[in-house]
């Protein structure tokens, strides 16, 4: 009886230990998984075995200012008629005419007017498109072309219109700022994180520094990988957030790449949408992933030892069974407690 009581019990100790190492490796993508779910819409994923110890560390974010502190997507922030009653025309005739045309500017005109009847469409590279609208003759193009003074910021692009042979007024496109780029810079920043917005003019600058004005605007060749090298050069682990494909900042230049696409580094984050919002939330709470894992297994060590030491000083099978499924029972609460505790 002796002898089958004590198979019972190395029976207990070998699982035991099973389920302990099993536990142990299971915390590091029970932690990712978690983080997936806490991302919600951003629906975050950590790529590469070095990102959480980058994450850890991470100190800086450079970001391209397209897509994440901007909409990524131009549209119509101003329409200036030169007589005011002339608005509706204005929007229909320059709105109508654009849906010929195929670049972003035109596009974010089209949406101003359904389509119409359009004919003998011209479009010239660099200057503006002409047609008649309805039987009337319509350009729509640069101000100097079209004759109109019309004011530039250096942010937007503005277009002038024309109908009849007669200025009728200009209407301005730009890539806005998120309205939730200013809190979303300062969260980054008060846990700790520098944060450079990379402008690639100094108009533009001005433009960014007034949405958020917690962060670093920086003017730089943003097409260089030099400049994040440089912070890399000075001792800061470094972040480069941008849309994949779109973004003029190297992504691959940094310790870290948070992207909307799967990018071929050794450590990145791939997240279905890198607004600027989304993107703080998630470096915040992914910056204490990796203690979150540790802390998993030291639980999952402490469970799996105190059972063991149970198995080997209890006499009977009997209450190596119980050792057994207490162990078994606490293993997993073991793994999922500091996750009841990540904000």
């Amino acid at each position: 009886m002796n002898d089958v009581l004590d198979g019972y019990g190395i029976l207990a100790l070998l699982v035991v230990i099973a389920a302990g190492v099993g536990a142990w490796f299971a915390a590091r993508p029970m932690v990712l998984a978690s983080a997936h779910r806490r991302s919600g819409d951003a629906r975050a994923r950590v790529l590469g075995k070095q990102a959480l110890d980058v994450l850890e560390r991470l100190d800086t974010v450079v970001l391209d200012p397209v897509g994440t502190v901007t909409a990524g997507e131009l549209s119509v922030v101003s329409v200036d008629p030169l007589d005011p009653t002339h608005d509706r025309n204005l929007r229909w005739f320059a709105g109508a005419l654009q849906h010929t045309a195929d670049d972003p500017v035109a596009k974010a005109i089209a949406r101003l007017a359904v389509r119409g009847i359009v004919t003998d469409v011209q479009h010239e590279p660099g200057i503006g498109t002409t047609g008649r609208v309805d039987r009337h003759p319509v350009r729509v193009g640069n101000p100097d072309w079209i004759g109109v003074d019309a004011p530039d910021d250096g942010w937007g692009r503005t277009v002038a219109v024309e109908v009849d042979g007669r200025a009728m007024g200009h209407i301005t496109v730009a890539d806005t700022v998120r309205p939730q780029a200013g809190s979303a810079t300062a969260t980054l920043t008060e846990s700790g994180m520098r944060v450079l917005v990379v402008a690639p003019s100094e108009a533009k600058a001005k433009h960014l520094s007034a949405a958020v004005q917690t962060a670093e605007v920086v003017v730089a060749p943003i097409s260089d990988p030099a400049f994040v090298r440089g912070l890399r050069g000075d001792g800061n682990v470094v972040a480069v957030v941008g849309r994949a494909g779109h973004s003029s900042v190297p992504l691959d230049a940094g310790d870290l790449t948070v992207s909307d696409a799967v990018v071929n580094t050794p450590a990145a984050v791939d997240m279905a949408d890198v607004a600027v919002h989304h993107v703080a939330s998630v470096l915040v709470m992914l910056r204490g992933a990796l203690s979150r894992v540790r802390a998993a297994r030291r639980a999952v060590v402490a469970v799996t030892a105190l059972a063991l030491l149970g198995l080997v000083l209890t006499p009977s099978g009997w209450i190596d069974l119980c050792v057994l499924v207490a162990a078994l029972i606490a293993l997993p609460i073991a793994l999922t407690a500091p996750l009841l505790r990540w904000r």
